[in-house]
């Protein structure tokens, strides 16, 4: 009897979670299909009726189609990039004796103890004395950003491989960079997909760095156009509440994708072997 209890107990707290995650999105959802005058009037009612009046006004009158185009190239950018770079930095770390890996390992490890956004002005600083701007210089603030996570959670699914896999491609000839790419790379691939759906959300939702760094409205990312519709005095729900749910479509496709292989990439990078 107790047992039962316990369990119905514990299937009462998942459903509670779950309506904790899923009840906003529902909101949003069936609030982006009301005028401004239901929303205000009653928030909590069903639409009177289905309007697509606000998703065909977000594209044809607004244009929000080019900043989704921007948000993509410039989270694909990051994402594929850190992927590369943080795979050879983590094989080079964990694999390879030289000297100052120990120290490397753990000056990248202090870029994920220091929040990114403590550093806006040297970063704005630097950035303005290189003469870097807009998207350029947002993608690599973004991939400075990622690569230190990367190569943590990397490097220790590295730590969990055999070694015998790659002293047995070194007898058969393999150099290097055959045992990197045809032996280690194959290998990483659930904590590439870990890295890389977190890579790739993080830099879709970020906001602060994209009002900071982009000054041109041609480059704007899909975060700053939403953005535009919450004033101080009046904010178009329909509009804002339909460009969320455009924004959150791309997300999913990647989670999506790619969540096969992220919890397998997170527990065994997590464990040393």
């Amino acid at each position: 009897m107790k047992k039962k209890v316990i369990n119905v107990l514990r299937y009462l707290l998942f459903l509670f979670l779950v309506l904790v995650v899923v009840f906003p999105i529902l909101f949003i959802f069936m609030s982006s299909f009301k005028t401004t005058e239901e929303i205000y009037g009653n928030p909590w009612a069903f639409p009177q009726r289905v309007r697509m009046d606000s998703y065909i006004a977000v594209f044809t009158e607004y244009g929000i189609l080019r900043n989704l185009i921007n948000s993509v190239i410039y989270s694909s950018i990051t994402c594929i990039v850190t992927v590369i770079v943080s795979a050879m930095a983590s094989y080079a770390i964990a694999r390879m004796r030289w000297k100052l890996s120990k120290l490397c390992m753990t000056y990248l490890l202090m870029g994920i103890m220091i929040p990114i956004h403590s550093l806006l002005v040297p970063l704005y600083i630097s950035v303005s004395r290189l003469h870097i701007t807009n998207a350029l210089a947002l993608i690599l603030i973004y991939i400075a950003g990622a690569i230190p996570t990367a190569v943590f959670i990397m490097t220790g699914y590295l730590q969990s491989i055999p070694l015998e896999l790659e002293e047995a491609a070194v007898i058969n000839g393999a150099s290097i960079g055959q045992l990197f790419y045809k032996v280690i790379l194959p290998l990483l691939k659930p904590s590439i997909a870990t890295i890389g759906i977190i890579t790739f959300l993080n830099a879709w939702n970020d906001l602060m760095m994209g009002l900071i760094f982009l000054t041109k409205e041609k480059s704007k990312t899909i975060q700053l156009f939403i953005s535009q519709f919450k004033g101080d005095h009046f904010t178009n729900y329909p509009i804002l509440l339909s460009s969320i749910i455009i924004s959150v479509i791309p997300m999913l496709i990647v989670y999506l994708l790619m969540s096969d292989r992220l919890v397998s990439g997170m527990t065994q990078g997590a464990i040393k072997g």
